[in-house]
C-alpha cells in the first residue's frame, strides 16, 4: 500500500506529461509502477507458496488512508517498518509507524530496520507496571501463539518495585500455559528488556498497548517505558 500524502507539491510539468489524464493519475502513476515492480518480484520469489499480492494506493492523510483500508478489506495485521531513530521528540516527528501504533485499531507487526527473517519460536511478551496479562490481548496473543506454536517467555518488569500483587496474578493466568516467567525488579525497563534479548533465545516480542496514556507509555526518558525503536526484533502489538 502506498498513500499519497495530502498537500503534496507538484508542478504542472507533472501533469502535462501525461496528456488526457486526471490529476490523481498524473501523480499516483510513478508510486503505482512501483508498487507492480515489486508485487512481481514478491510473486516470483513467493511463487511454490498460495500467497496472493494486491497493490493499494491512496491519496489521503496517512493515518485516515490505514484506517479506511482495515475497515473497507477487513484487515488483520498492518505490518510497518521501524527506523531506529532515537529519542522521543525524534520519533514522534518522524515515525509513521508510532502513528500508526497510536491510532489504528489494527494488531501491528513492526519490523526492524535491516532485520532478515528466521523461523520464529521463542517469543517474548514484555508487560510492564501497568500491564495485565488478561483480556482480548492476551486472548489474541494466546491465538497468534497457535497459529504458529510458538512457545512463551513473559518477562515482567518492576522497576520501581510496584504492585507486587500482580505477579501472583501472572502465575494464575499462565498456570494453564508451558512458558518461561521472569520477574525483574529495580532495573530500567529498556535496560531489563535488551538484556534478556541478549542472554536468551528470542525470535519475536508482543507488547500490549493501551490507547490511553500511549505517549506515556512508550516514550519517557524515565525508567518505565519501553521504546520500541530500540528493540532488534520484530514486534506484535496488541490493543486493549
Amino acid at each position: 500500500m502506498n498513500v499519497h500524502k495530502m498537500g503534496g507539491s507538484f508542478t504542472s510539468d507533472d501533469l502535462m506529461r501525461f496528456p488526457g489524464e486526471s490529476i490523481y493519475q498524473s501523480i499516483t502513476r510513478e508510486p503505482k509502477g512501483k508498487l507492480y515492480v515489486l508485487k512481481a518480484e514478491l510473486e516470483n520469489t513467493y511463487k511454490n507458496f498460495d500467497y496472493q499480492f494486491e497493490i493499494h494506493i491512496d491519496f489521503d492523510v496517512f493515518i485516515d488512508a490505514i484506517n479506511q483500508a482495515v475497515v473497507s478489506r477487513n484487515i488483520d495485521f498492518v505490518v510497518m517498518g521501524t527506523n531506529g531513530v532515537t529519542g522521543a521528540k525524534e520519533i514522534l516527528l518522524g515515525s509513521n509507524t508510532i502513528n500508526v501504533i497510536r491510532k489504528v485499531d489494527c494488531k501491528i507487526l513492526a519490523i526492524p530496520e535491516g532485520y532478515r527473517f528466521t523461523p520464529i519460536k521463542e517469543l517474548l511478551l514484555s508487560v510492564g507496571p501497568r500491564d495485565v496479562i488478561d483480556g482480548n490481548q492476551f486472548t489474541d496473543l494466546l491465538e497468534f501463539m497457535e497459529t504458529y506454536q510458538l512457545h512463551l517467555n513473559v518477562l515482567r518488569l518492576m522497576p520501581n518495585k510496584e504492585n507486587l500483587d500482580i505477579v501472583k496474578q501472572d502465575r494464575s493466568s499462565l498456570s494453564i500455559l508451558n512458558c518461561k516467567y521472569n520477574v525483574v525488579n529495580m532495573v530500567p525497563i529498556d535496560y531489563a528488556v535488551l538484556g534478556y534479548l541478549q542472554t536468551n533465545t528470542v525470535d519475536f516480542m508482543a507488547l500490549f498497548v493501551r490507547h490511553e496514556g500511549f505517549l506515556e507509555h512508550l516514550f519517557s526518558k524515565g525508567n518505565t517505558k519501553i521504546n520500541i525503536s530500540k528493540l532488534p526484533k520484530p514486534i506484535l502489538v496488541l490493543h486493549n
